[in-house]
């Protein structure tokens, strides 16, 4: 083989490895996009139902700490990950808010939110699944 045909391999290998990279970017390593958009419509089935309408918020919030640990963000808490993963979020109020939510629906019995607050919330948790590019 020619020094000639030997660089153009090189340099076409080259090439080939910068569009599978560039291609892959678009869905971040590890994540499940199809796992991600079933488990999302089971949330919204629960969220039809208005005796389920708190559990949909539960199982929203543990599908982003699913999400936040497969792509690789530290902490021991969910909210030591998504603080790990501010840089990443454009809609961090809203997710915290609806994160807050689901501690309260979890931890006070008494707590009985509202159709719109669960509503604002499930919004929160897509618009964050959409900033982490699972969705």
């Amino acid at each position: 083989m020619s020094l000639g045909t030997t660089i153009a391999v090189i340099v076409i290998s080259v090439v080939i490895l910068v569009i599978i990279s560039l291609s892959s970017r678009s869905t971040p390593r590890g994540i499940d996009k199809e796992h991600y958009k079933n488990e999302w419509n089971d949330v919204m089935v629960l969220f039809k139902d208005s005796k389920t309408q708190p559990m949909s918020i539960i199982q929203a919030d543990k599908l982003l700490d699913e999400a936040l640990k497969c792509l690789g963000y530290y902490g021991n808490t969910m909210a030591e990950r998504l603080i790990a993963a501010k840089a990443k979020l454009q809609h961090k109020d809203e997710v915290w808010k609806a994160h807050k939510l689901r501690n309260k629906i979890v931890h006070e019995s008494m707590h009985d939110p509202s159709e719109k607050e669960m509503k604002v919330a499930l919004q929160g948790y897509y618009k964050t699944f959409k900033d982490l590019g699972v969705l």
